[in-house]
This record gives structure tokens, sequence and C-alpha cells, in this order.
């Protein structure tokens, strides 16, 4: 059983169990070529799910379908949320737009140290 992409489901099993997810691609084991894997995300800021590879078993979908691209980003993903009205349906609460643009600025920091510190690794290797 593969789960489509924009599938919202509920988590069973774990730390998340009982909270909703989005399924963002499936991800197909090369020597099985079976798909019992597939990406999640709630996104965390939303739902408390945050950005992982999940078990398809541990999985319950709904009937809900998001209208999302694979590997869609958070913001994009809230945005479908509210479009297809699951915030209403499972009384979600909207993250602030202080937390989102908190959170944005913080991978955006990210995103510019890794480099340098990858090109410091280097140097010291030579």
């Amino acid at each position: 059983m593969a789960l489509e992409v924009g599938r919202v489901c509920m988590k069973l099993v774990g730390r998340e169990a009982g909270r909703l997810c989005v399924v963002l691609n499936n991800i197909t084991n090369e020597k099985t070529k079976k798909n019992s894997f597939v990406m999640v995300t709630g996104p965390r800021l939303l739902t408390g799910i945050k950005r992982r590879k999940a078990n398809i078993t541990h999985l319950e979908p709904t009937r809900h379908i998001l209208e999302i691209k694979e590997d869609a980003t958070d913001e994009e993903i809230i945005e479908a949320y509210k479009k297809a009205n699951v915030v209403t349906k499972f009384n979600l609460k909207l993250p602030s737009a202080g937390k989102m643009k908190a959170v944005k600025e913080e991978k955006v920091k990210e995103a510019e140290t890794k480099p340098k510190e990858k090109a410091e690794v280097k140097k010291m290797d030579k």
C-alpha cells in the first residue's frame, strides 16, 4: 500500500502518536522495490511532527488530501491545510506570524553556516 503525496495521516505509534502529518513523498527500497516508508511532516509548528521518514504501517490515512508538490516547504503545507479546511476540522492552532518568521530566519542562518563549516574541514584535511 503506497500513500500518495498530500495525504493527511494520523500517526499511530511512537511519541507523536495521535498527531496529524502529511505525506511528502514515497521512499522505495532499492533491493525489494517496495514502498514501506514515506517522508512525512506535520509541520512541526502546526502539529508537532518534524520532517522525518515513517513506516507506512505506523500511519492511518484520513480522507483528506492536500494539494501540494513533493518535498513542499512548511509554509506551503500550512497554506494547503488552510485551503482544505483541515485546520478547522481538527481544531489545529495556527502558528503566529512571528513564530513562522523566527523559524524561517533560523533556517537561513543554518544554511549560511553549514557550507562554511564544510570548507573549514576540507582546509584542515589538507
